[in-house]
């Protein structure tokens, strides 16, 4: 959806909210004076619940549309791929966080350019890698012989050939 789709499905959503409370303030007038004349009373009551209906929908209205917003969906995109191994498709992506395709393509290629995930393609199939959240493992390794430690040991030469140890990650 273009910019001025969206601004015009705010505005609906505005206007829409706007009545509603407009309908629930003539219904709690309409109670008010249901107390002298009880025969506004069903009156009231039925403005009441169309304007908490259309304040309701409204808000459930805005807070989707908030949910699809591409700062929101990217951010939402980049947690979900840090709970699966930091890759992704395009269908766990529509899936699991009941997201429009559109929608989900769009973020998905934004943070492509954003160079946070690599599309790549396995068994025909198009996966999302994101290479900044993938687990690293820091080691210290011997830069003669290759002999890997742990860096909780405190070691500065290689107990294998006596060559100095660099901390690397894997």
């Amino acid at each position: 959806m273009g910019k001025t789709g969206q601004a015009v499905s705010q505005l609906g959503t505005v206007i829409l909210f706007l009545a509603g409370v407009a309908f629930l303030g003539s219904g709690l007038i309409f109670l008010c004076a249901a107390v002298q004349n009880t025969a506004r009373l069903p009156i009231a009551l039925a403005l009441a619940a169309i304007g908490v209906a259309l304040a309701a929908w409204a808000g459930l209205r805005w807070q989707r549309a908030r949910q699809l917003s591409p700062e929101v969906l990217d951010d939402r995109i980049t947690v979900l791929a840090s709970s699966h191994d930091a890759e992704l498709s395009l269908a766990q992506v529509v899936s699991e966080l009941k997201v429009p395709d559109e929608a989900a393509r769009a973020a998905l290629a934004r943070l492509e350019i954003a160079g946070l995930c690599i599309q790549e393609e396995r068994n025909g199939k198009v996966t999302y890698v994101f290479p900044g959240l993938k687990e690293r493992k820091v080691v210290r390794r011997c830069s003669y012989c290759g002999s890997v430690y742990s860096v909780r040991e405190p070691l500065t030469k290689c107990t294998n050939c006596g060559g100095t140890l660099e901390i690397v990650k894997t």
